[in-house]
């Protein structure tokens, strides 16, 4: 009955939870706490008297508690996204004033995020906070809300998402040489902060729980979530090949060629990774640390297997993107119109009030 009793506490325990993360009221967040505290007695007390027991050992409860270890910071986890989007809410309000310390460097992170062909005619700032805020804010949002996402508790998966934006960035910033890379950053930063502010919003009401709990439980809130996080990541290519074509002065065939590098880069080194490392034990591994499946998944039967998974996909995923990268290269091999500074200021602003008029 001791087994069935802890069983039972961790049932009610997850319940409420659930319940918790459905309807948000304190109520619902009392129970949960209650059964939580009445689930680690009975685990507790199962232990301590089987524990010693070769004949008869103690229940494992390693995947139970990876669950309730996580759900205890969703509230915290959502506090910690409202105050990112209250950040972020305050970088837009300074780049619409367009006055006080880093407003030039709002001002170009609005633009990149909304309209990043009005960013090749900003001039650029002689402030050096400016010159260093367009990327560090940026780079703080995005580090912050993937560590909100992950509970604090995921480094694999900041590894991918983390190490994909760096590759990203490393690529275009190679891309503008020696040139001013204030504007880029301003239009690669903008994207980078559109992006979380849609993954912040998500987690803003109770958490990763309540996030995952969404995408499970709500088809229709789950297709528009997917479709506009779809959007915003095909946007960072769009608008990063503006920026190109508009303040550096890249023509279109080496845009295209530099953009499908920049896609392809991270690809290919990060299935790469995954590839080496071995599909199934990546997947492990990146469960153990987020416990989105269940955790003998691939301790019985394998994740891969279970869930059907191609063992190459790895593989595959790498040489799609070793391919984008060497098309890219191809694209962007020659000489480009320029190869310092900005284009034409005339033809840039007129090129932009060409497309404001549109």
């Amino acid at each position: 009955m001791n087994l069935f009793e802890a069983l039972a506490a961790y049932r009610t325990m997850v319940l409420r939870h659930a319940q918790w993360l459905d309807t948000g009221t304190p109520a619902a967040h009392d129970g949960w706490r209650a059964a939580a505290t009445a689930y680690q007695q009975a685990r507790d007390a199962h232990r301590q008297r089987y524990g010693a027991d070769p004949d008869l050992p103690a229940y494992n409860f390693t995947a139970a508690d990876l669950g309730a270890q996580r759900a205890d910071r969703d509230p915290a986890m959502a506090w910690a996204a409202r105050a990112l989007l209250a950040l972020i809410l305050a970088v837009g309000l300074l780049g619409l004033r367009g006055r006080g310390f880093g407003a030039a460097a709002a001002r170009g992170l609005l633009l990149g995020a909304v309209r990043p062909w009005r960013v090749a005619a900003l001039p650029a700032p002689r402030s050096r906070a400016d010159r260093v805020l367009v990327w560090l804010v940026p780079a703080v949002v995005l580090v912050a809300s993937r560590l909100v996402f992950t509970w604090f508790a995921a480094p694999a998966h900041l590894l991918v998402s983390l190490g994909g934006w760096a590759l990203f960035a490393l690529v275009v910033r190679v891309a503008v040489g020696r040139r001013d890379p204030f504007h880029l950053w301003a239009v690669v930063g903008g994207v980078a902060l559109l992006r979380s502010v849609l993954l912040l919003a998500a987690l803003a009401g109770r958490g990763p729980g309540g996030y995952w709990f969404a995408f499970w439980t709500a088809p229709a809130l789950r297709a528009a979530y997917l479709t506009t996080a779809f959007a915003a990541f095909g946007w960072l290519f769009v608008a990063t090949a503006v920026v190109l074509r508009d303040r550096y002065a890249v023509r279109r065939r080496r845009v295209v060629g530099l953009t499908l590098t920049a896609a392809g880069v991270p690809l290919g080194v990060l299935a790469g990774l995954v590839a080496v490392i071995g599909l199934e034990r990546a997947l492990t591994v990146w469960n153990d640390q987020l416990a989105l499946l269940p955790w003998g998944l691939s301790r019985i039967l394998g994740i891969t297997v279970y869930l059907g998974i191609p063992a190459d996909l790895a593989g595959h995923a790498a040489a799609v993107g070793a391919i984008l990268a060497g098309v890219g290269v191809l694209l962007s091999a020659g000489r480009a119109r320029r190869t310092a500074g900005p284009a034409p200021a005339g033809a840039t602003t007129r090129r932009s009030g060409d497309r404001d008029r549109a």
